[in-house]
Order: structure tokens, then sequence, then C-alpha cells
């Protein structure tokens, strides 16, 4: 029949594994898988780490951990009940050599056992050495939770630069998304045909033959000047506080512009629309 440690060995070989792996794998130390492989199970630890290192290779080895222990009580207690008859058997010896030594010493002189007696000394205790498998162990724990915490670290570092990504491909859609402030301009103050007509603020001019004309901003505002011959636009855009385009024409315009009571228009010395017109908001103006 085989031991334990035999079925552990042929298991371990069985699945080609090395004493090295397996102590890698199991975080065990390669003497300690060594001695349980020759069933030699009297290696320096308390039995609680005998026990766990037993049913954990035994675990790995994919053989029943609960079986195997259950042999290895078995086998440590018939060895303890080996050891007790053994020194039972020890004991009934030294009884009879007890007694053969009371008859000799019946027939020896009191005064040559007192001059003859043998001093013994003094007996002194030496403590026992820290168990070195307790502090490996000990040592294998801390290497344990040192590498569980590395583990933690470098998973919150790739949490964080996953939420990081995701925050910057956000903002990138939004601004790809988001139409330019030039373009919602536009689409704010650009009117169709059919609605040219209903447009607020609709501001008349004499008809004058003007060859070009000046748009002066007092603040921001957004102009569009198209040509109403060709339907090109001769200025579209925004015009910053203080600053003054001229634009030539050949035929008749019409001028779009916000805040009408922030912008000039002025030709050939006269002024089409100024803030002093009281006219407010978005407004239009032709200029024939």
């Amino acid at each position: 029949m085989q031991t334990i440690g035999e079925r552990l060995e042929d298991a371990r070989k069985r699945k080609g594994i090395s004493l090295r792996e397996a102590a890698e794998a199991t975080k065990i130390r390669s003497d300690f898988l060594s001695y349980i492989e020759q069933n030699n199970f009297d290696f320096d630890l308390p039995e609680i780490y005998r026990c766990g290192f037993i049913k954990n290779y035994a675990r790995y080895l994919k053989l029943d951990p609960e079986k195997v222990i259950n042999d290895y009580s078995a086998q440590l207690l018939s060895k303890t009940r080996s050891k007790k008859g053994g020194a039972e058997w020890f004991g009934s010896m030294d009884a009879k050599s007890d007694e053969n030594d009371t008859v000799d010493l019946a027939s020896i002189d009191k005064a040559d056992v007192s001059q003859n007696a043998p001093s013994f000394g003094s007996i002194t205790a030496t403590p026992k050495e820290p168990s070195q498998g307790l502090d490996s162990a000990s040592e294998q724990a801390s290497e344990d939770t040192g590498e569980k915490m590395f583990y933690l670290k470098v998973g919150l570092i790739l949490l964080g630069a996953l939420a990081l990504v995701f925050v910057l491909f956000g903002l990138v859609r939004a601004l790809i998304s988001s139409p330019p402030e030039d373009i919602t301009s536009v689409a704010a103050v650009q009117t169709s045909p059919a609605t040219e007509s209903s447009a607020p603020n609709l501001i008349t001019t004499p008809s004058t033959n003007i060859k070009e004309f000046k748009i002066t901003a007092s603040s921001e505002v957004y102009v569009a000047a198209r040509d109403l011959t060709d339907r090109n636009y001769l200025f579209q855009g925004t015009l910053s506080a203080g600053e003054e385009i001229v634009l030539e024409k050949a035929g008749p315009v019409e001028v779009v512009f916000t805040r009408a009571d922030q912008v000039i228009i002025s030709a050939n010395g006269q002024t089409f629309h100024s803030p002093e017109s009281g006219v407010t908001g978005t407004s239009k103006i032709r200029l024939p």
C-alpha cells in the first residue's frame, strides 16, 4: 500500500510538474514538499502548518484533500501509539534494573557509598531555538500580502487611466458634434426667400446709386451682406467692437445684422442706419 508521500509524488509526476513548479504554485517551500513526498512529516513546523501544507498540496494535485488528511491523522495516531508502547516497554526494563541495583547496593558499605557517590552537577534547561519553519511561513505570508497590494495598485492605476480616456473621448466628441460659432450665427440670421418678407425690423433706404458702403460696429455683432443679383455674399462674419469694413457692390444688396443698436451703415456721406434710429435686435436693410 502506498504511503501518503508516495501518492502525492506519483500524482505530481503523472502531471509532469517539478517540485519547483509545485512550490511556486502552492506557495509552499520546495524542501517542505520534498519532506512530504518522502513521507517525512517531522519537519520543524507547528502541526496546523503541516496539515495545511498537506491539504493544499493534495488539492493542487487534484487528490481528495479530506481523504489525504484523514490518512495523515491515522498515521500520526498510529505513530503516537507505537511511541507510547515503546516507552512502556523501556519503563518495565528500567524497573527490573532498579530491583537488581537494590540487591547490589545492600551489600555495599554506606560509608563507601557516601564517599564514592558521583556528583552529577547542576542541570540547566536550554531554551529551544525559534522554529525556522514558522519564520519561513511568516515570511511567505508577508510576500503574499505584498504581492496582493502590488496587483491592487496596478488595478487602480489602470482604472484611473480608463476613466481618463472616457472623459477625453467625451470632450472630443462634444467638440466635434458642436457646430462652429459662425455657422450657428448664420443659421440664426439667415432666412429663406419665403420668409424674407416677414423678417423683423426691415429698414428701407432711398433709391440712390451706391457703389460702395461702410459697416461700423460699436460692439461685437454678426453681419451678412449678400448681393441680391447673384445671391453671393459680399461679407459674412463677426465684427469686433470698433471694427469697420467697406464693401463694393454692383447691384442691390441686402445686409442682415444682429444688435441693430450697435451698427452704423453709411455710404456717399449718408447714414442709412445708426443706433439713433431706435431699432434693436436682428435687423435687415436693402441698399439699391
